[in-house]
């Protein structure tokens, strides 16, 4: 894979600057940022194609640091991704300019996609926070395994999809609650997957490939992939890095957690068995969803 020049950067003092932006008009720069808020994954589709094109990586590494937690003593590893401006970071258990991740072989790892509403306000419609405590978890255990945390708010939408489609998803009650929507005709709960149809946006735009690379760039050569996802398995796979999915599940605490697990498994081929569909010991729903193996083909 070819490798990205790093373009001198301008001198502060200096008025003359020939960059991309100082070419631009104002008005333009204002519809570029707002195409980018509404509609991310677009210009990143079309910049990954022209860097496959020319054999250039996505990303790029831009530091690494210790960093002690709860869960141990983790190398922390920031990099930037040139489809879209995110920072993508990585954390590899122990010291890695030390090797600790081995062999590269059969590592313990999981991919994790930014979920800002439950992760650091604690909302209670996604499990999100609690699969990546349990991943830590498992990783610590074991004393070897990489953790990936991806910038792809909202299944990549980002926060104005995001926001799209919690509000078709929830309202307010006449008594100052919130509750969950249901279909008018169906009086079936509005889980994400249809809020963020009925919004306009796609059920699922997050591209994966940017996680392989991340684990190439540090010499992972096979993972033990933890995940119900086959679009990790398949973003993993297309760096050539060998994947033996491992299932994470996270038993739903509440209906809103469990009707969205059942529409993951149904619409978007996640694996989850039935048995992982229990809400303080009560079966869900008595339905078997296939799993959809052809999208990791």
């Amino acid at each position: 894979m070819g490798k990205i020049e790093t373009v001198k950067k301008p001198n502060p003092n200096t008025l003359e600057r020939d960059t991309s932006l100082s070419n631009m008009n104002l008005r333009q720069i204002i519809t570029l940022r707002e195409g980018e808020w509404d509609k991310p994954w677009t210009s990143s589709e079309v910049i990954k194609k022209m860097l496959e094109k020319e054999g250039l990586p996505m990303i790029k590494e831009l530091g690494r640091s210790p960093l002690p937690t709860e869960y141990g003593d983790w190398t922390y590893i920031t990099f930037g991704d040139y489809t879209n401006g995110q920072h993508h970071e990585m954390l590899v258990y122990g010291d890695e300019s030390k090797g600790s991740t081995g062999d590269g072989e059969d590592i313990l790892t999981r991919i994790h996609s930014s979920c800002r509403t439950n992760e650091v306000y604690h909302a209670i419609n996604c499990e999100c926070r609690k699969e990546l405590h349990e991943a830590m978890t498992l990783v610590q255990k074991e004393d070897r395994g990489i953790i990936l945390y991806l910038e792809q708010e909202g299944r990549g939408m980002g926060m104005a999809g995001k926001m799209a489609q919690l509000d078709n998803m929830f309202g307010w009650t006449e008594d100052g609650q919130i509750e969950q929507k249901r279909d008018p005709e169906t009086e079936e709960r509005i889980d994400t997957d249809r809020a963020y149809k009925d919004a306009g946006y796609p059920s699922e735009s997050r591209d994966f490939t940017v996680a392989g690379e991340m684990l190439h760039h540090i010499g992972v050569k096979s993972v033990r992939l933890l995940t119900n996802n086959p679009r990790k398995i398949a973003g993993v796979t297309s760096a050539g890095i060998e994947v033996t999915p491992v299932e994470i599940h996270i038993t739903p605490e509440n209906e809103i957690i469990a009707s969205d697990l059942r529409s993951k498994a149904k619409n978007l081929g996640h694996y989850i068995g039935q048995e992982h569909l229990v809400v303080k010991g009560t079966i869900v729903e008595n339905t078997i969803f296939e799993k959809k193996t052809e999208a990791i083909l």
